[in-house]
């Protein structure tokens, strides 16, 4: 497999043509359907259906594509890297957390001192990542620093997944489980968990396969709810769930009580019980020296705690 292979199949995914693509790549579309060919034949899989209308991808197609969609762009990432030392030597800070909020908040106080005439040239890389994702960005040397989350109930975890990746880790504080809808929301005013799961469940991280949760394998939600909600919508994009609950009687969870944007009107209860409350950490490589700008944001992140 090669990444012109690669780029192949991710233009005519996009393209939803084959000679759409070839025209993109400036090259003819038996070459590109060729490629895709010997692409199909080695990994033994189908990853368009042809149709007089175009191409359509399959299962299987879709599954491959976010791989190769995925390798592409961290070899346009390092090439993109590397290249920008030749420009100037700059300073950078990669960090990855399971929620986007623990990552723009002391982004956002840090503007000050970021923003200082002279202040080095600086690339900083913020990704929300699954939980075991950000412990293998920082393992690996992916990321400078890792935000995580785990339930109260699983803490004794904590100190042999950090032994095992050779991390050191920093309890940051703890917060409970908060049930989000809009305000008028018919449910608001209740405050129960019992009248809210009347309503339809919005899932906001398909990707997170955190059975605290909902069971990523069955889609069940029963570590939650006794009796489930009869609805229950996923997406891996949270402003579209954060729009439908704005527009409509869904609700979904958060890690925190509602803190986020004021762009829509939200309310928030935490859900009862010792197992809904959850413990923060974040993470560093063991013997990885800390740079002053990555201490200013641990300064700044423990402040919001």
């Amino acid at each position: 497999m090669t990444f012109q292979q690669l780029i192949f199949a991710v233009s005519v995914a996009k393209c939803a043509s084959i000679n759409k693509a070839a025209e993109q790549l400036y090259t003819h579309q038996s070459n590109v359907s060729n490629t895709l060919k010997q692409l199909e034949e080695e990994l033994g899989i189908e990853i368009f259906q042809r149709t007089k209308k175009g191409v359509l991808v399959t299962n299987e197609g879709r599954e491959f594509l976010n791989y190769a969609e995925d390798i592409i762009g961290r070899k346009s990432f390092v090439e993109n890297l590397y290249a920008a030392r030749h420009r100037g030597r700059k300073q950078y800070l990669r960090i990855s957390s399971m929620r986007a909020y623990f990552l723009s908040t002391p982004m956002i106080h840090m503007q000050d001192t970021l923003t200082q005439p002279d202040f080095p040239p600086t690339y900083i890389r913020l990704e929300k990542r699954a939980f075991s994702d950000v412990l293998d960005d920082v393992e690996n040397g992916r990321s400078d620093l890792g935000i995580v989350f785990i339930p109260k109930s699983q803490r004794r975890r904590m100190p042999r997944i950090a032994s095992a990746k050779s991390l050191n880790y920093t309890e940051l504080g703890e917060s409970v489980i908060s049930a989000v809808m809009r305000e008028d929301h018919p449910a608001a005013e209740a405050r129960s968990l019992e009248q809210i799961t009347r309503y339809p469940y919005l899932i906001a991280e398909e990707t997170e396969n955190f059975d605290v949760f909902y069971d990523q394998r069955s889609e069940s939600v029963t570590h939650l709810f006794e009796q489930p909600p009869n609805l229950v919508i996923s997406c891996n994009e949270s402003a579209t769930l954060q729009d439908i609950a704005a527009h409509s009687d869904n609700f979904f969870l958060s890690c925190t009580p509602w803190k986020h944007s004021q762009h829509y009107a939200f309310t928030s209860f935490p859900l009862e019980g010792e197992g809904n409350t959850l413990v923060h950490y974040y993470v560093t490589r063991k013997n990885h020296t800390v740079s002053a700008l990555l201490q200013e944001f641990l300064a700044e992140l423990t402040t919001m705690f």
